[in-house]
């Protein structure tokens, strides 16, 4: 049996006490690089097949969306998340709109960061629960429903539509699971469907694109 490579991760942290706990927490499942600056994480930016870059929100410093930017330029294929101490609403919303797929509290343990960065890989979004809300109001715009995205919606089954319908309030999958009396798994297959119908990515862009429609 073949092993699959490890991800690779670029940490930019200068923390060393939060550099070393961080590293046991995820060490043995990826590839991990440190980088105690962000300039020094976009030099390396040749070297490595990054999957996702992992940045502390005090080194983006005040220019923080032009950083984003270079990050992403530098490491196309790869997922940003910011880690930080508790901070306000506005301002992980605000890093989300820069580009970012998560920010990670990690004031009272990084214990989940793993289970973070595999949401993030897997193109999901990691935000504190209560955020979900005044995310989707930020970015909410009056909707441009193309022929095409009707004829979309139109395909969508009833259960299928009850289920976006969900997601769009901040329902997670055993919220939706026991609103609807099915299983998880029945969920994420309805899920599969409508990303598939829909031409979305992800479950931030539905919960979006369905928050509008009301």
């Amino acid at each position: 049996m073949t092993v699959s490579a490890k991800k690779n991760l670029n940490i930019i942290i200068d923390d060393q006490a939060l550099s070393k706990s961080i590293n046991s927490n995820i060490s043995s499942q990826y590839q991990v690089n440190f980088f105690q600056g962000v300039d020094a994480c976009l030099s390396a930016s040749e070297n490595e097949d990054v999957a996702l870059v992992l940045c502390d929100y005090k080194l983006l410093g005040e220019n923080q969306a032009e950083k984003l930017a270079q990050l992403k330029a530098a490491f196309p294929n790869a997922r940003v998340l910011i880690i930080g101490d508790h901070c306000s609403s506005e301002l992980q919303i605000t890093v989300l709109k820069q580009g970012a797929r998560g920010y990670f509290d990690y004031s009272s343990s990084v214990d989940n960061l793993s289970t973070a960065i595999r949401c993030v890989l897997m193109g999901e979004v990691w935000i504190e629960r209560h955020v979900i809300s005044g995310l989707i109001d930020a970015l909410s715009q009056t909707p441009q429903i193309t022929e095409q995205q009707q004829q979309a919606l139109d395909s969508l089954s009833p259960k299928e539509h009850q289920v976006a319908e969900l997601v769009s309030h901040g329902a997670t999958n055993k919220k939706i699971a026991i609103e609807m009396e099915i299983t998880e798994r029945t969920v994420k297959s309805h899920l599969t469907a409508i990303f598939q119908k829909m031409g979305i990515r992800d479950r931030l862009s539905l919960a979006i694109f369905f928050r509008d429609l009301r």
